[in-house]
């Protein structure tokens, strides 16, 4: 009485994997965005420093964001306070570009933020240092919403995008939105990516070499990295989302790594 059951389930697991309409891969196709002209502000106090960027590529209409604030249609951001930046473009098919770290300076309130990328897949050790001119000191630092201290190096951040608030003796404060860039993990293809792969991925009807690629062997999924990537980040693969986050990210881990055989 089960057989028909178990027929259906394994037809819908087929139907499932070979039937997907295939993502736009943002990496190839998407939108790749250049950074223009940057005008600092006059002082920390007066908001008249500008951000011009542009895009091509990618599927139009593009909508341009700063700092994940509502977005709009042109390239242009006026009117902008002292600090750092990271402006986004989105194209008509989601996909997105960064232009990350972009300062503003003013003649009363100059920064540089150090930048240490992360390269632990399990842990981040990306590290900030923010130095400022000594034009009005001293100053407090701020990580998010946390309690401002005299402390300008934050440790064992992780790759992604945090927001510091930097105070002088005047009280005048800047926003720096800072990215942690992804460095070489090491993350291996044959004790890390290939048993995740083996596990979850070469399932009868799907990777497995019958109704699409055989994503055990390294040529196939190199070829495949990228999708491999963003199909597990949105976790519309593995069907039956066995994955664990944890795997998730050494498979992003070792295709930011390039992909490699090691």
């Amino acid at each position: 009485m089960q057989k028909p059951f178990l027929i259906l389930l394994a037809g819908f697991w087929l139907y499932a994997c070979t039937n997907d309409p295939e993502p736009v891969d943002c990496e190839v196709s998407g939108p790749i965005m250049s950074l223009g002209t940057v005008v600092n502000a006059t002082s920390c106090s007066i908001a008249d420093g500008s951000i011009s960027v542009s895009a091509v590529g990618g599927k139009e209409p593009y909508i341009f964001s700063l700092n994940d604030e509502p977005g709009q249609v042109e390239g242009q951001f006026n009117n902008l306070h002292a600090g750092i930046y990271t402006v986004i473009v989105t194209d008509a098919n989601a996909c997105s570009r960064s232009v990350d770290n972009v300062s503003i300076k003013a003649s009363d309130f100059t920064f540089v933020a150090d930048i240490i990328a992360d390269n632990d897949c399990s842990a981040g050790n990306g590290q900030i240092t923010i130095n400022v001119s000594p034009v009005n000191p001293p100053y407090l630092f701020r990580l998010g919403t946390g309690n401002f201290t005299d402390n300008n190096a934050f440790t064992d951040l992780s790759v992604g995008t945090y927001g510091f608030t930097v105070k002088d003796n005047n009280d005048c404060s800047v926003f720096l939105s800072l990215t942690v860039p992804r460095g070489a993990t090491g993350t291996s293809w044959q004790d890390e990516i290939k048993p995740i792969v083996e596990k979850s991925c070469a399932l009868s009807g799907c990777h497995d070499g019958g109704a699409r690629s055989d994503l055990r062997i390294f040529s196939n999924a190199k070829l495949n990295a990228k999708n491999m990537k963003s199909k597990t980040q949105d976790r519309s693969m593995p069907r039956d989302g066995t994955l664990t986050q944890h795997e998730i990210d050494l498979i992003a881990c070792w295709v930011d790594d390039g992909a490699l055989l090691n």
